[in-house]
């Protein structure tokens, strides 16, 4: 009887086909990874987004002039850090009593500013805030 030395062919082909499945199986989930990894950049982006905007309302309306005629700040330059295909709605801020119901006096002790951020029509990131009146 002959010593056998290698593989045969069907060990081989064996050998080739679980190989296969199994960067099969592993590209899949890294594949599947990515996309929850790109999904989870954008919402920090955007949240980081509605958070900055919020401060530079608070920030803008310590002057009274500016939360009297409730300007907008220039949200240019922070814009920019949006990705490509995100929109922002920026609600017109309302006038609110003290006890936090809606009021249309001109110079109102308080206002809401609410921020959305969306991507092909969906929220995802949103925020809030109430900026009382400066002193003046």
């Amino acid at each position: 009887m002959k010593k056998q030395r290698g593989l045969s062919l069907i060990e081989v082909l064996i050998s080739l086909a679980i190989l296969g499945v199994v960067i099969v199986a592993v590209a899949g989930s890294m594949a599947s990874n990515l996309k929850v990894t790109s999904a989870s950049n954008r919402e920090s982006v955007a949240v980081k987004y509605v958070d900055s905007a919020l401060e530079l309302y608070r920030v803008h309306w310590r002057s009274s002039s500016n939360y009297a005629r409730a300007r907008r700040p220039n949200l240019n330059r922070l814009n920019r850090m949006l990705d490509h295909g995100m929109t922002v709605r920026i609600s017109r801020p309302q006038g609110l009593n003290f006890d936090g119901n809606p009021t249309s006096v001109h110079n109102p002790p308080m206002r809401r500013v609410t921020i959305k951020v969306l991507r092909d029509g969906k929220v995802i990131a949103q925020g809030s805030t109430v900026i009382g009146r400066p002193q003046q």
